[in-house]
């Protein structure tokens, strides 16, 4: 018997959080003030399969949480003045930002020209140099971390300097083999604390970033670093222009979308001036 009252719980109650302002009904399971929470309103709480003592509980406490939140807006709607609980004029200014915002961005902003050549950003770069300043260090460059025992160390020296796609393919397969952790493509800017994670900061600035084309070592006691960089920007340095391309287009789409919608709008209001669609009252002291 005890076992079908708990069966029949986890079937009726399960959830969504709706109230009913109304009077009670056979089937509520709960009242706060004059707001009622019923069985119907609780379908899927209780995932399938679950046993009746998990279902009683994960009832209970829903119903434990409605009540309590319930409460409070019992208090709220007690204790406010009704100038308090008044929002009518917020919820319009929120209805109407939220047009706006739709009107702009999926009517206005695909008329925009979104094409952005080469130049344009190359110009904007330049132009703008101090935006581009670096708070982290970045390197084009290889980097490997391997055990102090890791075999074919000599081997890893030699394939971290060849610029043959033979031996690129072998660098990857040792990597895979032996490093703990790798940054093998050299042709893109890297944050320098991304790629060595986790490694002591001491041991980084024993490395002569500005030292090219040379494989630089250091260890610690598990582990041995190798670094080959092919380009360094220092902290403070402007960040490379190839490395901001996306940022920057960002930036002037969203300069051209701001300026783009205010030609609009201004545009619109000259026209409804035209058209008399728009009138302005004198003032009344």
């Amino acid at each position: 018997m005890k076992l079908l009252s708990y069966l029949s719980i986890g079937l009726l109650l399960a959830g969504c959080q709706y109230f009913d302002k109304g009077g009670p009904q056979a089937d509520a399971v709960a009242r706060v003030g004059k707001m009622y929470l019923y069985q119907a309103n609780l379908q899927g709480l209780v995932p399938e399969g679950s046993s009746p003592e998990d279902s009683l509980q994960r009832t209970k406490a829903y119903i434990d949480t409605w009540i309590r939140q319930h409460l409070i807006i019992l208090e709220a709607e007690e204790q406010l003045r009704p100038e308090q609980k008044d929002f009518s004029d917020k919820l319009e200014d929120y209805r109407l930002s939220l047009l706006r915002y739709r009107f702009e961005t999926e009517i206005l902003a695909p008329q925009m020209d979104t094409s952005i050549d080469e130049k344009v950003v190359e110009t904007y770069y330049n132009a703008n140099k101090e935006q581009f300043e670096l708070r982290r260090a970045l390197m084009k460059g290889r980097f490997v971390k391997v055990e102090l025992k890791a075999p074919k160390q000599d081997k890893l020296r030699r394939l971290l300097l060849s610029k043959r796609e033979k031996d690129a393919e072998a660098l990857a397969d040792y990597c895979f083999q032996y490093a703990f952790s790798s940054q093998l493509p050299d042709t893109n800017w890297v944050y320098v604390d991304e790629v060595m994670r986790g490694m002591d900061p001491d041991l980084i600035q024993q490395f002569n970033f500005t030292s090219h084309q040379t494989v630089q070592t250091v260890e610690d006691s598990l582990f041995r670093y190798f670094l080959v960089t092919k380009a360094h920007r220092s902290v403070g340095e402007p960040s490379p222009l190839s490395f901001e391309v996306f940022n920057i287009r960002s930036l002037i789409l969203l300069q051209r979308r701001q300026e783009f919608i205010e030609r609009y709008y201004q545009e619109r209001y000259r026209k409804a001036q035209e058209e008399k669609k728009i009138e302005i009252y004198a003032l009344t002291r």
